[in-house]
């Protein structure tokens, strides 16, 4: 544990860092790759709630994944911040336990009050149902799934629906009858609905402000229309809630989701906030820096801790089974000079291009990771990874300590602890190290009668329920049904196998080496991104993110041919990225 005044003295190394830590109103953070943003947020939240935000008041943090809301929750523990009135965790799960499932019922929604979020297969019949209702048997209805999810997801104006199709008013209206007729409702509406409360109702505002002196947002360029509504709604209207966000334009790459880095550029330019840029990368050598800037339409000034890093393309004439012969190479090569394999990483573009790869470095002998989307990650299926990874690796290499799992324990549990249920966990965790090649089913099993069942059942839990039911089918029956306890450690905490990720999944995260495949124009961009510079900017950014992953090295492999899985081969040259970069 480090003290708070150790995180305020390592801040003020770093002028912008420290102005952005001090600034007493609303603050917006634009935060490039490597620059500390993490530290920086969890320091600020540890300052306000010891110095500024007095008791039963309280703060909330809303981070885009459940991964991480569970790092910021580990470092604001490790600066001893205790406070129940602090919430950290994703936007869904702020807006279902804060706002729907408080107030809701006071409204008189009945139908979200006492609805249940509706799991992929009943989202999927309320769907085809709809389609039914809507179109007719002969109409190619292909891709009218991802239109109307996108559409619902950036909350689409009356025109923007009509440029998507005539009948997507219908089509979503349907949706979500189906869905409410049986009681449930999905993510999208979930959001929109406490949207909805917060900015029909002043005493839900009033509400929220009283019990949350200040809103901490992270990675806000990432995060969909009506959170930046909500947050609007909070922070700028006739209630007093106090914002710092934190985030990066350049590094908006969910644009799936409905995000659009637009909004965070247009929250900084708010008369009312005051905006700090941070220019400093302690990650990337300055090499790395210095090209990844290059990929930018305007450059920025930024400032490397780390001196040389290297960054080459390697042409594969022969196609995409040189590459991987290349990657294999590669990684030998880093191997062989001390790099851990867990500090290499290999960033595909599709996740069937990582279980090629994944297939062909395993038959080189070399070990490899790749997060599989059997379940997702929720604090409840982390949580069961994480006690695995106790129990296998020796004292204190796992990565958690047992007072983080048991917090993560409590915090699950809620109301539906009893005094017994810490000590039954330890004794499990104790009693499973004499077993790690016990089937990671039983362990599974031994947790949810443990305790974590009671709490799966509590409407606050839902999201933890359906991926805790998907780990369960996915270890019992599914493709892990083998998985020992062992390997389920091994899923929290990939020690000695490379990494192998798609460019979506690499963000956040920082490896030795970075290794990227397959970079053809057609391919990354896409050739249908380019048809569309909304589009092409955000592939244009998963690339500038996926350089920025690496300390040391970035491999950039190419053939300047693919073919496609019809058989239909392409030759239009490497990566226009490639050649902008003046290395193809």
């Amino acid at each position: 544990m480090i003290s708070l005044s150790q995180a305020r003295d390592e801040l003020r190394q770093n002028e912008r860092q420290w102005a952005a830590f001090r600034i007493p109103g609303h603050c917006v953070v634009i935060a490039p790759p490597g620059s500390g943003k993490t530290k920086l947020l969890t320091t600020r939240v540890a300052e306000d709630l010891t110095t500024n935000i007095r008791s039963p008041r309280g703060a909330a943090c809303i981070t885009l994944t459940n991964p991480a809301a569970e790092e910021v929750k580990r470092r604001l523990a490790i600066l001893g911040v205790r406070r129940s009135t602090l919430f950290v965790g994703t936007v869904h799960s702020f807006a279902l336990t804060k706002i729907v499932i408080p107030y809701a019922p006071v409204v008189g929604w009945s139908d979200v009050a006492g609805a249940s979020i509706a799991n992929p297969g009943e989202q999927n019949d309320a769907f085809e149902a709809a389609v039914k209702a809507v179109y007719s048997p002969s109409e190619d209805t292909r891709y009218i799934r991802s239109t109307m999810d996108k559409a619902r997801k950036m909350l689409a104006t009356a025109d923007e629906l009509r440029q998507m199709g005539s009948r997507i008013p219908q089509l979503i209206e349907a949706y979500e009858h189906n869905l409410r007729a049986e009681a449930l409702i999905d993510f999208e509406d979930l959001v929109t609905s406490a949207l909805r409360l917060v900015e029909e109702f002043p005493f839900v505002r009033r509400a929220l402000a009283a019990r949350y002196r200040c809103l901490y947002v992270d990675e806000y360029q990432d995060l969909p229309p009506a959170l930046d509504r909500l947050v609007r709604a909070l922070c700028f209207s006739d209630v007093d809630v106090r914002l710092f966000a934190v985030g990066d334009p350049d590094q908006s790459i969910y644009g799936w989701t409905g995000s659009r880095p637009e909004l965070l550029d247009e929250l900084s330019n708010t008369d009312e906030i005051a905006t700090v840029r941070l220019n400093v990368n302690y990650r990337c050598g300055a090499e790395i820096i210095a090209y990844s800037q290059r990929v930018l339409p305007s450059e920025r000034e930024i400032g490397a801790v780390r001196e040389g890093g290297e960054v080459r393309a390697v042409h594969c004439p022969s196609g995409i089974d040189e590459q991987r012969q290349e990657t294999g190479g590669i990684v030998d090569k880093a191997r062989a000079l001390g790099t851990p394999l867990e500090e290499i990483a290999v960033i595909c573009r599709k996740n069937e291009e990582c279980s090629e790869m994944a297939d062909f470095l395993r038959a080189r002998s070399i070990p490899c990771f790749v997060r599989s989307g059997h379940y997702g990650l929720t604090a409840a299926t982390m949580l069961v990874e994480n006690l695995a990874a106790w129990v296998v690796f020796p004292r204190g290499s796992s990565g958690r300590s047992l007072s983080d799992l048991l917090r993560t324990w409590h915090g699950l549990l809620g109301t539906s602890a009893k005094p017994t249920d810490d000590v039954s966990l330890v004794r499990l965790l104790r009693e499973s190290a004499q077993t790690p090649n016990q089937p990671a089913s039983e362990f599974l099993q031994a947790v949810i009668d443990r305790g974590l069942g009671a709490s799966l059942r509590s409407r606050a839990n839902s999201q933890d329920a359906q991926e805790i039911a998907k780990m369960r089918s996915a270890l019992t029956e599914g493709d892990l049904s083998g998985l020992t306890l062992q390997a389920l450690a091994d899923r929290a905490r990939p020690v000695g196998r490379v990494e192998v990720t798609t460019m979506s999944s690499a963000k956040g995260l920082e490896f030795d080496v970075v290794i990227m495949t397959a970079l053809e124009e057609g391919l990354v961009p896409f050739y249908w991104s380019t048809q569309d510079p909304k589009e092409l900017a955000e592939e244009r950014r998963k690339f500038y993110v996926s350089i920025t992953r690496a300390r040391r090295e970035v491999h950039l492999l190419y053939s300047g041919w693919f073919t496609w899985p019809s058989g239909a081969s392409r030759h239009d040259g490497p990566s226009r990225f490639l050649v902008e970069l003046g290395l193809a």
